[in-house]
């Protein structure tokens, strides 16, 4: 039998980790009046409110309440202001959405998938 271990073995750390994420750019999207808007990545936020806010965006439903969590107030008014159709409002969500899974993969595909 071979003698216990005092210290557990340590595969890697929190630090090295985090620097091993490629981050993308935010996505930017230039409205009708030149203005450009950012939607940040929600990766990139802390993973419980992530998690909530990604729930929302896949139900499909409160979109306005979505983007009041996900973009700065001063975007979501200049989005407001478009007066976008739910067509064209949904459409935009699902830009940004696509343009963040492109990178990370979707969530269901899991760590595996992303070496």
């Amino acid at each position: 039998m071979a003698p216990a271990k005092d210290k557990p073995t340590v595969h890697a750390s929190l630090t090295a980790l985090r620097k091993e994420i490629d981050r993308p750019d935010p996505f930017a999207i230039a409205l009708s009046n030149s203005k450009i808007i950012t939607f940040p990545d929600l990766n990139a936020m802390e993973s419980e409110a992530s998690d909530d806010l990604l729930e929302k965006i896949e139900s499909g439903r409160r979109n306005w309440e979505v983007l009041n969590e996900w973009l700065s107030p001063e975007d979501a008014e200049a989005l407001r202001a478009e007066k976008l159709t739910r067509a064209e409002l949904v459409h935009v969500m699902k830009a940004a959405s696509k343009y963040y899974q492109d990178h990370y993969g979707t969530a269901g595909e899991g760590i595996a998938s992303a070496s």
